[in-house]
Formats: C-alpha cells, sequence, structure tokens
C-alpha cells in the first residue's frame, strides 16, 4: 500500500479514526500540484482514545490540495455524536494549512495549523478551537508526532498530544500498522492517558478496507463516558 518517493506527507492521519494517508492515495511524485480527496465509511469514529460518534457508524469525506513548494490546504468533516445535558454535536467540520518538508535522507518534516469546528452545534457554548501539529518522520515508516492546543475545546486550557506510529508494507498491497499515543487533557479535568490502535489496510485500486483494533487506559472526569475502551473498527475508503 505505501508507494515510497510519492509526494504523501501523511498530513491526514491525525484528522480521521483511520489510517487516512499513508502511501494509500497519494499521487505520483512527477505531479507538481494535485487535488486529491476521499470519502469513507467507518463503523464507529475513534479520535485520540476518544469516541465520537457513540457506537454508530460514521461518513467521512475530505478533500485536499498540495503545492509544488511543499504547501497544503484542506478540509475534512465527519459525522460525530457529541452530547451532553446541555450541548449537542452532530458535525465536525476541519480546516486545515501546512508544510511539508522532505529530505534526501528519507527523513520529512510536517506543520499543520488545525481548526476544528463543529457547525449546527447547539448549547450556549462553542467548542470550536485551534491545534498545531508537528510531526517528523524517517523512510515515511516511522513518525512522531506533537499536538499543542492553548484553548481546547473552547475551554482556553492547554493541552498537548504525543504519538509514534509504525507502517510496515506487505507485498504491495497491505500496510500493517500500530501507533501509541499520550493525551494530556489535565487541564480540563481529564487524566492523562495512553491510547493504542494496531491494524491492518489493504489497497484495492482506489478503495482501501481497514481493520483496526483500539483500546485505552481508563479515563478519570467528564470524558470518562466517551472513552473509545477496546474494540474492533472497520473502515472502507475511496479516493478521487
Amino acid at each position: 500500500m505505501r508507494v515510497s518517493q510519492q509526494n504523501c506527507t501523511r498530513r491526514r492521519i491525525a484528522l480521521c479514526g483511520i489510517v487516512f494517508c499513508s502511501g494509500l492515495f497519494c499521487p505520483p511524485a512527477s505531479v507538481a500540484s494535485d487535488l486529491t480527496g476521499i470519502v469513507s465509511l467507518t463503523s464507529e469514529y475513534i479520535y485520540r482514545g476518544l469516541n465520537q460518534s457513540d457506537g454508530n457508524p460514521a461518513i467521512q469525506f475530505g478533500l485536499d490540495y498540495a503545492f509544488e513548494s511543499g504547501m497544503f490546504v484542506g478540509a475534512w468533516t465527519s459525522t460525530i455524536d457529541l452530547r451532553s445535558a446541555t450541548s449537542e454535536r452532530d458535525i465536525e467540520l476541519d480546516f486545515y494549512l501546512g508544510y511539508h518538508y522532505e529530505s534526501k535522507a528519507q527523513l520529512a518534516a510536517t506543520l499543520t495549523v488545525l481548526r476544528y469546528t463543529y457547525p449546527g452545534q447547539i448549547g450556549a457554548h462553542s467548542y470550536d478551537y485551534d491545534e498545531v501539529l508537528l510531526m517528523a518522520s524517517w523512510r515515511e515508516r516511522y513518525s512522531i508526532e506533537f499536538g499543542y492546543t492553548n484553548n481546547y475545546y473552547g475551554l482556553d486550557r492547554i493541552t498537548r498530544h504525543w504519538e509514534l506510529r509504525s507502517d510496515w508494507s506487505v507485498a504491495n498491497v497491505w500496510v500493517i500498522s500500530a501507533a501509541l499515543g499520550r493525551n494530556d487533557l489535565s487541564s480540563v479535568g481529564i487524566s492523562r492517558y495512553l491510547h493504542w490502535d494496531v491494524g491492518a489496510s489493504a489497497r484495492f485500486s482506489r478503495v482501501v478496507l481497514d481493520l483496526r483494533w483500539y483500546d485505552n487506559e481508563p479515563l478519570r472526569g467528564f470524558a470518562a463516558s466517551f472513552a473509545a475502551g477496546p474494540q474492533l473498527v472497520v473502515s472502507i475508503s475511496a479516493a478521487f
């Protein structure tokens, strides 16, 4: 599934609950600038160990434009189901802008600025917020990512996230991948916790099938009810 030396930043991994771009949908390196899109159906939308769709399937759609300079812009959206006694969110819409650099030593770095929004959210409080993501990778196989926001869910609080990921191609059809992350939400009354996933993806032309196991440490605070816990997620995606 991974095609080495292609113009793929893996920038979209942070934007969805499955492995979005690990060489699966990347254009050839000869393409100077390009517009790519993806539509996905997943049995559950899990993000950093948190359940975003309350056990229900989610439909996801993304558009991404990459420039020859290494700059890129894009948007990604998903159905969600986040409810409390005072609020309700059914749609997540994210916008992002970033820069990707690759060296001849197969080292790469990506800086992304994201805006998470929730159109049509019900309640007096706005959950929209910004995040900065910095990712470094080697040989398109090992990566480390750091995320930072000073206004998590519009609460004017700092949160941080770390994640290590590895992807391994098998027979040019399969990608076996695993990730370990640490989410620090202590500033908003939630514990620091580890989350992880392991799975396999298979590509059939422009269609990718992903089978992934998620789990996480127990959470404290109001987000405990959103903890994904151990579960298997099946996703199918098509690029255009």
